[in-house]
């Protein structure tokens, strides 16, 4: 190292963790949500068994369990408390127990609570005592099941054909529900991505699967791989 360079001891303001997406909420986060600090609208759901970056492995991987995160901003996961040009965090004095601990130059802390005491729907609702919605997360848990994704690729290759039309019936059985609830309630539109997490049409994006619309129904297809490094 060189002697002048100064060694970092303090956030330097740079943005760049908070562009890495927002953060997980653990147990200890939930006065932030009972007080309105976090409203719903802010957080989205990644559901058990959905691909995420683990901070850990630093690998992309299936969710062993649901972790509720600050959504993104402008279709991308940068966090949406992130002053776009300050580059500072909204809620500062409010933030999660995991921005708090976190310290990009000693990341030891931070690691060491990943995964650990998450969050999930069913705690958040329960806490707040709201019955009606606490069932309808359980139900849609119940009726509206994630493909295995650690198995999907492999099985798309197998057995593309079947695979497809059930994955196809699937995505529109999942956006019709979703499209129902929206009309039922107009804080739906804005909370969606809390409550069910997003849809499975851009979860299966992920695997190469191509989504379009015809008519009244998106389609699916399956792209094909190139040399091994992508899709076509």
């Amino acid at each position: 190292m060189n002697k002048k360079q100064k060694v970092q001891t303090s956030c330097r303001q740079c943005g760049i963790c908070c562009e890495k997406g927002g953060a997980a909420l653990h147990s200890e986060d939930i006065d932030l949500l009972l007080g309105g600090k976090i409203p719903k609208r802010d957080l989205i759901t990644i559901r058990k068994g959905e691909y995420a970056w683990n901070p850990v492995n630093d690998t992309l991987e299936a969710t062993r369990t649901e972790v509720i995160k600050l959504r993104g901003r402008d279709s991308s996961w940068i966090c949406c408390y992130l002053h776009p040009s300050a580059k500072n965090c909204t809620i500062y004095d409010t933030r999660p127990v995991s921005c708090r601990t976190l310290k990009c130059w000693k990341p030891e802390a931070s690691l060491d609570i990943a995964g650990r005491d998450l969050l999930s729907r069913d705690s958040i609702l329960r806490m707040q005592g709201d019955t009606e919605m606490r069932t309808l997360v359980q139900e849609f848990e119940r009726d509206f099941e994630l493909p295995d994704f650690s198995a999907l690729e492999i099985d798309l290759q197998v057995q593309p054909d079947n695979l497809m039309a059930d994955l196809e019936e699937a995505v529109n059985r999942d956006l019709a529900f979703r499209t129902l609830q929206v009309q039922r309630s107009k804080a739906m539109a804005v909370e969606e991505l809390f409550f069910f997490g997003r849809p499975l049409f851009q979860l299966l994006q992920l695997f190469g699967v191509v989504v379009f619309q015809s008519g009244n129904r998106l389609c699916l297809e399956k792209r094909k791989r190139k040399n091994g490094t992508g899709y076509n």
